[in-house]
């Protein structure tokens, strides 16, 4: 009698475990959480600049540099683009929480200093926005009061998406110019000249089609650009 009341004891025990085990999630077995590495081509650089490293935040890289006149004064300005230095694991545009990075229009003054004209968090899009494809970001171009950001992914699907920028003196103020996206397919002719891809997407927007977006109010992760 005593070992089938240890006996229906155990049986109790071992069923109260487990429901507790079941209602918290846990278990004796320790599991390993795995986080996944996302791929960049964009190597954090080195700004030389002292004045420029000042406005790069703590816990922040550079991975983009130019130079060039953005507001048409003939005084050679800047562009930093930076990112999170733990990108490479915390982002997660999978879940909605990619790690946004930063692109800064820095105004170069007179004695060389520079002044930050505006900052924008949702002009370049994020190590994993390209899915298995790696890194988008590509570059930044500036030419006499324009600029663009430009994106890129090639291997196993190929697209480019370029958004431009063109400074209005009046306004004192930079607005988007251009919105043009192409997508690209491997091209099914079998001449021997035939490029090897050709673009089955091609969409170009203007001013018409997305009225007057300014660049800190631009939002590439959006449909209507802010």
């Amino acid at each position: 009698m005593k070992k089938f009341v240890l006996f229906l004891f155990f049986l109790l025990s071992l069923n109260l475990t487990f429901s507790q085990q079941k209602s918290t999630g846990k278990t004796n077995n320790k599991s390993v959480k795995t986080t996944r590495k996302h791929d960049t081509f964009n190597e954090t650089i080195t700004i030389t600049n002292k004045k420029l490293q000042s406005f790069i935040p703590k816990g922040y890289n550079a991975i983009a540099q130019q130079n060039g006149d953005l507001n048409l004064d003939k005084i050679a300005d800047c562009i930093l683009v930076l990112r999170k230095a733990t990108e490479e694991t915390t982002s997660n545009m999978d879940e909605n929480k990619p790690d946004k990075r930063l692109v800064l229009l820095l105004l170069g003054q007179k004695d060389g200093s520079y002044k930050l004209a505006y900052k924008n968090e949702n002009a370049a899009y994020c190590i994993d926005c390209g899915g298995l494809f790696g890194d988008p970001f590509n570059a930044i171009a500036i030419k006499n009061g324009y600029f663009s950001i430009e994106h890129r992914i090639s291997g196993g699907h190929h697209w480019e998406h370029i958004t431009t920028f063109k400074f209005n003196k009046a306004k004192n103020n930079w607005y988007l110019y251009k919105d043009h996206f192409i997508n690209y397919i491997l091209n099914p002719s079998s001449a021997p000249d035939a490029e090897a891809l050709i673009a089955n997407v091609d969409k170009l927007k203007t001013v018409k089609d997305f009225g007057e977006i300014s660049f800190q109010q631009f939002n590439i992760y959006s449909e209507r650009g802010y």
